[in-house]
């Protein structure tokens, strides 16, 4: 199957091309815990393509559940993973060294999916 990349341009400048890859179950050993990595790969302004993933951890769903009375589907969960995606995009000029620090937790959930009106 062939990927379409999509477009972003970031407030830093750069210009990524992206296309999701894949949503697998994990336990970060880092103390995150269970969550999903959701798998990108992305080239920035012509360079090689790379692998970047982003955890949505299973804190951040239950603090959505405890604010919200509901769990977001899988749609809004992928959706919170991508506004990670583009808020590194706009915050870091190398994105390629946050490849295991991109994270979607208790402390930014709200914020992420805001943009979006979810809630």
């Amino acid at each position: 199957m062939e990927r379409r990349y999509k477009l972003y341009a970031a407030a830093t400048g750069a210009s990524y091309q992206y296309f999701f890859v894949a949503r697998r179950p994990v336990i970060r050993p880092e103390g995150q815990g269970p969550g999903s990595d959701y798998t990108f790969v992305l080239t920035a302004d012509q360079s090689p393509p790379f692998t970047l993933r982003v955890f949505v951890s299973e804190r951040a769903m239950a603090a959505w559940r405890e604010a919200h009375g509901r769990d977001l589907d899988s749609n809004e969960q992928y959706a919170a993973a991508k506004m990670r995606l583009f808020q590194a995009f706009d915050e870091h000029q190398k994105v390629r060294q946050e490849c295991l620090s991109l994270v979607v937790d208790e402390t930014n959930v709200e914020e992420l999916l805001e943009p979006l009106g979810l809630a």
